[in-house]
């Protein structure tokens, strides 16, 4: 087969829908410190499918809410106003990419380690001083190539993945090998289509290659996709843990002492957002 071309995944990407108003809205938001909790709520409930998720993770035996949450200002209360606008952003960019007929793709694994990631990035952020709702967002689209190129070029996916498997290589090196690009061109491309801030484009092509043009959020995607690899969260295609880039772990500062109360934020965090995958 031909490889394929960037002009060819821009011309399948032109498909995906532009992300609703209300989420554009949200991640807007995430450099404001003086948003509301009225001003979001109203905005919340111009879509019902986004507050239903909201709903559904307030609601969660995780949190244990001796009453039922039935708003989105209860909501704000209960897991603060932060945490509901990364809720939002999850739940919106999720509902981008409904289930396909493809049942050899996992879905849910895939956003899984995706959610795990953008916890991870989260969690990092915050330790570190960084953004964290940048953090967050970079880390749940981090991966996002991958679904593009299932469902816009789903046989010639197949083909490398079978050859991940045949060949014992990396996704990557599959990816290359037989369609001539890979995900994280391809989600860069997407995530450049959506207007998403620069270092959120940059970390999501260079988050294998932290080293080609370094930046912080880049450094901060990668450390925390290779934690969630190590930690098994989610299902992101391979088995192997990508190797650590030694110059980002040097570069963000991290110290291998703090790393339990990292992953155990983090899986705190997963937990409650994991909720958002389903219906």
């Amino acid at each position: 087969m031909e490889p394929l071309t960037l002009d060819q995944v821009a011309k399948a990407i032109q498909q995906v829908p532009s992300l609703s108003a209300v989420v554009m809205e949200i991640l807007a938001s995430f450099d404001r410190q003086d948003i509301e909790m009225a001003d979001l709520a109203r905005k919340l409930g111009q879509d019902q499918g986004l507050t239903a998720r909201v709903l559904r993770v307030a609601n969660s035996p995780f949190y244990g809410m001796s009453s039922k949450v039935g708003t989105v200002q209860e909501a704000v209360v209960v897991l603060g106003l932060h945490s509901v606008r990364s809720l939002v952003a999850a739940a919106g960019i999720i509902g981008q990419f409904p289930q396909t007929e493809h049942q050899d793709f996992d879905r849910t694994g895939f956003w899984q380690h995706s959610i795990g990631t953008a916890a991870c990035a989260q969690t990092l952020a915050k330790r570190l001083g960084k953004d964290s709702a940048l953090a967050f967002t970079a880390g749940l689209l981090h991966d996002i190539g991958k679904l593009a190129l299932d469902a816009y070029f789903h046989e010639d996916y197949q083909r490398a993945l079978a050859y991940r498997l045949a060949e014992d290589a990396t996704l990557q090196e599959a990816e290359l090998a037989v369609l001539g690009l890979d995900h994280t061109l391809v989600g860069h491309e997407l995530a450049s289509r959506w207007k998403f801030p620069v270092a959120i484009q940059l970390a999501i092509r260079d988050h294998h290659q932290p080293d080609c043009e370094p930046g912080a959020m880049t450094d901060l995607v990668h450390v925390a996709n290779v934690l969630c690899h190590a930690l098994d969260i989610g299902n992101a295609g391979y088995d192997r843990v990508p190797p650590l880039s030694g110059s980002a772990w040097s570069r963000l500062g991290l110290d291998w002492d703090a790393m339990p109360a990292l992953w155990a934020e983090t899986e705190r965090q997963y937990a409650g957002l994991s909720l958002l995958i389903g219906e």
